[in-house]
């Protein structure tokens, strides 16, 4: 005879497989960067940690504190992290950020390898107390029982108490190591909240901040640049001209046009055909039990044998005229069309005013020569920055020009976004200095309002000194006031200056500010 080997599975080997599969598919769902710490970690079996993992990700993303019903980790380390979350106020900047909620996880991670040997050798500890306690208490039971043998048993805990015990010093083995100190978390991280929160102080919106991405790998708040956000942000407290300033900037401006369709939202009532189900007996979709009734067609086969005896086809026709035959208890479903009426809201459009308005962007030209140092560059900056938090808030652009001396100037668009905020941070840690051309930024100021993005822009001159103005600039800037409506306002940190006045409609002197402390 010849032996013949097949290469095919068993039944039983796919089966095997397919639940091995089973057991791993949720490894695709980590992030790369968690993968090879939650694969290597000692604490717990794989699978439990991988959902427990996913499930804190999740709660985090949504911004809160993950519950404590986790299939990993230890029920006491879950105690105790989300007691550390909720006091750093970690899940609000955790909301829809899978760089910071990743980072975080990382490190929770790395916290609780670091407390595992300890967890160990308290857990061994334990182990053999509790065990040392049960075999006494063994040993006790069967002494004080009054039957007399020969031959006293051994004492053995059984399997079943000894997996008790074992889960009893893991849980206590957890609640002895971190009852002393709690679960800790990196002291990078209490910088990092204590950095975000003042931001979101600074910009008074959270979404402004959580929405850059907090790109740890790059080191955005390693620099101190951001301190200056904050100081600049008390220096605003103080000045409250300054903000009434931004306020006139870029105001609603009209322009004839076509009549604006407004919509508005109006209920009416409105009858609709719908369709529902009705139940009945007289539909036999489905066979629902045992009834009586007078139905030869669904009547059960034993009533069929009276009807055909000789002498119990009479007691057939009673009961069938008493609706008494055993039948099937049929039931189906019809459709019924009825008329309902329901109230709903419609959006009706019609003219409304006849002159356009809206808010339009924001063109800085920022004096930096070196006279503004000191406390008129601390000005400045504030203004800046109060600009970009406004142009956050009402959806405006803005763009800055930063100026010195004849052909040195410097554009730098602020944006709520990553970009943005190194641009602005970059900006707040330069220091001023150089010479005064206005004509250089103005003259790219109004070029960039003939884009369509900047077309209806209002143009902020910021500055603290006279400085050389020609007649062509002025002229050019008043036709581009006559043609599209263009506002100049001017912000005069110094003494009077006549070149302002020609080009400013609005001039905003405040030599009071140079009496404050730099």
């Amino acid at each position: 005879m010849t032996e013949t080997s097949s290469t095919e599975s068993s039944p039983g080997d796919l089966l095997v497989l397919s639940r091995f599969d089973d057991a791993y598919s949720q490894l695709d769902l980590l992030p790369e960067a968690l993968l090879p710490t939650v694969v290597t970690h000692p604490h717990g079996e794989l699978q439990s940690r991988v959902e427990g993992v996913l499930q804190l990700r999740h709660a985090l993303l949504l911004g809160k504190l993950p519950a404590e019903s986790l299939a990993w980790p230890a029920v006491p380390i879950q105690q105790q992290l989300n007691k550390t979350l909720h006091q750093l106020d970690v899940p609000r900047f955790c909301r829809e950020n899978e760089a910071v909620v990743d980072a975080l996880l990382a490190d929770v991670l790395l916290v609780i390898e670091e407390y595992q040997p300890s967890f160990l050798k308290t857990k061994a500890v334990l182990a053999l107390e509790y065990q040392k306690a049960e075999l006494n208490r063994l040993k006790e039971e069967l002494s004080s029982r009054k039957r007399k043998r020969r031959k006293q048993p051994s004492v053995k805990i059984s399997t079943e108490k000894l997996a008790e015990l074992d889960a009893l010093s893991e849980v206590n083995g957890w609640i002895s190591v971190l009852s002393a100190e709690g679960l800790r978390v990196p002291d990078v991280w209490h910088e990092r909240l204590s950095i975000w929160g003042e931001l979101e102080a600074v910009f008074r919106d959270l979404q402004l901040v959580t929405s850059l991405g907090f790109d740890l790998s790059k080191g955005l708040f390693q620099s101190h640049g951001w301190l200056n956000l904050v100081k600049l942000r008390e220096v605003l407290k103080t000045l409250p001209q300054l903000q009434d300033v931004i306020c006139t900037i870029g105001r609603m401006k009209s322009a004839e046009g076509a009549p604006i369709v407004e919509s508005i939202l109006q209920a009416i009532r409105v009858s609709r055909m719908r369709e529902r189900e009705i139940k009945s007996p007289l539909i036999p979709m489905e066979t629902r039990g045992v009834t009586r009734s007078d139905s030869i067609s669904r009547m059960l086969p034993q009533e069929a044998a009276y009807l055909g005896h000789p002498v119990l086809k009479g007691l057939w026709h009673a009961r069938r005229a008493e609706h008494a035959l055993l039948s099937y208890a049929v039931e189906g479903t019809e459709l019924e069309a009825v008329e309902e009426e329901q109230e709903v809201l419609s959006e009706v459009q019609r003219a409304g005013k006849k002159r356009n308005e809206e808010r339009g962007p924001m063109i800085i030209c920022l004096d930096t020569s070196g006279s503004m140092r000191g406390t008129p560059e601390n000005i400045a900056k504030a203004l800046v920055l109060e600009c970009l938090s406004v142009s956050a808030q009402e959806k405006r652009g803005c763009y800055v020009y930063l100026f010195g001396s004849r052909n040195e100037v410097k554009e730098l668009e602020l944006s709520p976004n990553e970009q943005g905020l190194e641009r602005l941070i970059s900006f707040l840690s330069m220091s001023f200095g150089g010479g005064t051309d206005v004509e250089g930024p103005l003259q790219m100021a109004l070029e960039k309002c003939k884009q369509t993005q900047w077309a209806r822009a209002d143009v902020l001159l910021v500055t603290d000194g006279e400085f050389a103005c020609p007649d062509n600039l002025v002229s050019k800037i008043k036709r581009r006031k006559k043609s599209h409506a263009l506002a100049v306002h001017g912000v005069l940190i110094g003494e009077h200056s006549r070149a302002m006045e020609r080009l400013c409609d609005a001039l905003h002197m405040f030599s009071d500010w140079l009496e404050l402390a730099p």
